[in-house]
């Protein structure tokens, strides 16, 4: 071939604008072709080793989605694109000699993670697995290729264990990218859109690239590395390698990398290219870089580059590092930390322990350290705090009754449940220090006593432990950012708060609307009220009202005759129950269970308690990235993957919940409650995942719980015993 004739069937190539060659030069967005494919491009274009490749733009997707096949002008383009990779390689697809293998990847316009599909080593048949064998003098790499290979592909594409993968390459090919191309509309990529607010619409680009094999021999393997600790953010780099494998068995966690050094010991010249690599990456995107690379037989390849997820420390250290760095501005660093990342560097994370044996040990739930005396009751534990005392809320487990001694305690400590708990996930929304699953008698051998919570380590320790101070440098990054935004440091996590007086204001204002627009489900009465006052510890008329859907005036009236009654006493904080309107309460819950199917109610909540411990697992999730970090809502794509999780389960939850108002009309509202948190979340606002006290899902999840535990004549004692509420 010419080199004009080459450089047309490239024009060509790209003119379409359906399947573009990945050459550095393909000038079309992110939108258009996704972020993997975005990604590929902008390294070629930096000089950067990468095999080459071609994508399949939405455009594609949508013809596809139109016609239900992929159309012959399209396919068309993908055999071109398919030349050209075996043109840059020196192999051929499907051939006996130097065959091709290729790698077929999902592309959205809005990063996905983990929604849509991916097939590796495709291209493989008998002939192909033989030839490699024969190429590479290596049986059993051929072998552990087909082996991947055949496995994904049944999984991602035929959706059958046992399936027959197509003989013919083109057919594997074909099969891959219409596979790839339905995966948009999966039910697990539907509910991350509707969550998310992504609009079906978009659709997702197709990347086909050459495949390189970490799985090849000794001097082949595959890793990831960060441009700077994502721990830390100290640099230079830091990464982990996995000798003999491929990129997804990295990923998955299935397999444990080595510390990158080994890398620089084998493989001295590669390690400094790949250091140079990131170094280049992170100097072009003016962040924190995680790249995706792999070594065959000696030569490096790069696979991806992104943004990388870290730490709060990280992320305050990388940003200060990069002001003084020249790459970004103040102002920009101000924007890359949030004011929960602030106050995580700023809180003591262990304790001077002097060598001393623990009172009680646990599962750490919420890391932190705090002393106080132990108390038992969560009345007390208010009362002793607005008094001016440090106390510690001891409980065999909790519940959305004892919000408000949580609230007033410094730390929480339970003898049952685990990091899914009522105590661990409501203690992390509140910043409390919290130590979990202690064991029985906890509570009768702490009470009274002064002790410190080490929630970090899992420890109660006796007498009051100094913290360690916090690292200079760490005060050092907060007192610089603290400079650049005209605050002191102690004054820079309320500065960073993302929601101004203005938002919160206007917010304010749509929820006065949406009020005023929903029509009253179930009537507000004493229970209705009672219950609510008394579940949720100390509440305001406006919150009543919103969680009631009824008018303030309304509500102000009703607890009004309640105090006047002696059931409820109105304090700064929003009214409380007293203790002659807990028999009231208890009375009024009584006349209702007597009212209720209880053969129905309780078939209805051994439902609840099915997903009851999934959603749990989805709420610490979004609390914890891992049982030792916390979550610092730096990563979108994790939180997203939480979220939708969240909405599928919602979902999934609907048609019960719904009965549930036909068992007991005063349960008809937790539909509406719950949906409006959903709703709340899926334009943004996050809070309404599990903050306390507010309507967010986990509390109303929690408060729906408790009641369903009353109206089947159960306690919550008995089902923390039976283990299905902790």
């Amino acid at each position: 071939m010419t080199a004009g004739t080459e450089l047309a069937r490239r024009l060509d190539l790209a003119a379409g604008a359906t399947v573009v060659e990945l050459d550095g030069a393909c000038g079309l967005s992110r939108e258009k072709i996704g972020g993997k494919a975005w990604s590929i491009d902008h390294m070629r274009a930096l000089g950067l080793p990468v095999p080459p490749a071609f994508v399949i733009t939405t455009d594609g997707w949508a013809d596809y989605t139109r016609r239900g096949a992929i159309a012959d002008e399209i396919w068309a383009q993908v055999l071109d694109g398919i030349a050209m990779i075996e043109r840059g390689t020196g192999r051929r697809f499907g051939s006996a000699e130097r065959p091709l293998l290729v790698s077929v990847r999902s592309g959205a316009a809005i990063s996905m993670p983990g929604m849509m599909d991916t097939v590796l080593n495709l291209g493989m048949t008998d002939v192909v697995q033989q030839a490699l064998a024969v190429e590479t003098s290596n049986p059993a790499y051929a072998q552990d290729t087909r082996q991947r290979f055949v496995h994904q592909y049944r999984e991602t594409v035929l959706g059958d264990a046992n399936g027959a993968v197509p003989a013919d390459p083109w057919d594997q090919l074909r099969g891959a990218i219409e596979a790839v191309f339905r995966s948009w509309d999966s039910a697990r990529a539907k509910t991350y859109r509707a969550n998310r607010g992504v609009p079906d619409t978009l659709g997702t680009a197709v990347t086909v690239q050459a495949m390189v094999f970490g799985n090849l021999d000794e001097l082949s393997g595959t890793g990831v590395l960060f441009s700077r600790n994502p721990n830390t953010g100290d640099g230079p780099v830091y990464g982990e390698w996995l000798v003999g494998g491929q990129g997804e068995d990295v990923v998955s966690g299935r397999l444990t990398p080595r510390p990158l050094d080994e890398l620089a010991a084998t493989q001295p010249a590669v390690h400094e290219r790949l250091i140079a690599a990131a170094q280049l990456l992170e100097h072009d995107g003016r962040d924190l870089q995680d790249v995706e690379f792999t070594v065959e037989s000696g030569t490096l390849w790069l696979l991806q580059s992104r943004p990388a997820k870290r730490s709060a420390r990280a992320a305050v250290r990388t940003a200060v590092a990069m002001v003084e760095e020249g790459l970004i501005s103040a102002d920009e660093a101000l924007d890359r930390v949030t004011a929960d990342q602030v106050r995580e560097v700023l809180r003591p994370a262990s304790g001077d322990t002097g060598g001393q044996e623990p009172l009680a040990r646990g599962e750490s739930a919420c890391p932190g350290l705090a002393s106080g005396v132990v108390v038992t009751d969560p009345d007390e534990a208010e009362a002793r705090a607005e008094a001016g005392e440090d106390v510690i809320l001891v409980r065999p487990t909790t519940s959305p009754d004892d919000l408000h001694g949580m609230i007033a305690a410094r730390a929480i400590v339970t003898e049952l449940g685990g990091t899914t708990s009522h105590a661990a996930l409501v203690s992390r929304e509140l910043g409390r220090p919290c130590v979990v699953g202690c064991g029985p008698g906890v509570v009768a051998a702490l009470t009274g006593r002064s002790v410190t919570v080490d929630g970090g380590a899992g420890l109660v320790l006796p007498g009051e432990v100094v913290a360690k101070p916090v690292e200079q440098a760490v005060l050092d990054d907060v007192r610089q950012l603290a400079q650049w935004a005209g605050v002191t440091g102690e004054q820079l996590a309320d500065r960073l708060e993302n929601r101004t007086v203005a938002a919160e204001a206007a917010e304010a204002a749509t929820e006065n609307a949406e009020q005023e627009e929903v029509s009253v489900n179930a009537p507000v009465t004493e229970l209705a009220v009672l219950r609510l006052v008394g579940i949720k510890g100390r509440v305001n008329a406006d919150n009543l009202a919103a969680s009631l859907f009824a008018d303030t005036a309304e509500i102000d009236s009703c607890c009004a005759g309640l105090v006047t009654a002696g059931y409820c006493a109105a304090t700064p904080a929003g009214f409380r129950i007293t203790p002659e309107g807990r028999p009231r309460l208890e009375q009024l819950l009584a006349e209702e269970r007597a009212t209720v199917d209880a053969a129905a109610m309780t078939a209805a909540y051994d439902e609840f308690c099915v997903f009851n411990g999934d959603l749990k697992v989805i709420i610490t999730d979004w609390q914890m990235k891992d049982p030792a970090t916390v979550n610092d809502h730096a990563d979108a794509e994790y939180d997203a993957s939480v979220l939708g999780r969240l909405n599928e389960t919602h979902q999934r939850l609907r048609p019960l919940i719904g009965r549930l108002g036909g068992l007991a009309p005063r349960l008809s509202r937790y539909l509406d409650r719950l949906d409006r948190a959903v709703e709340r979340i899926a334009e943004g606002d996050h809070t309404y995942v599990a903050r306390p006290i507010m309507d967010s899902y986990h509390t109303v999840w929690f408060e729906l719980h408790e009641d369903l535990i009353g109206l089947c004549g159960l306690t919550r004692a008995e089902e923390a015993a039976a283990g299905r509420a902790h």
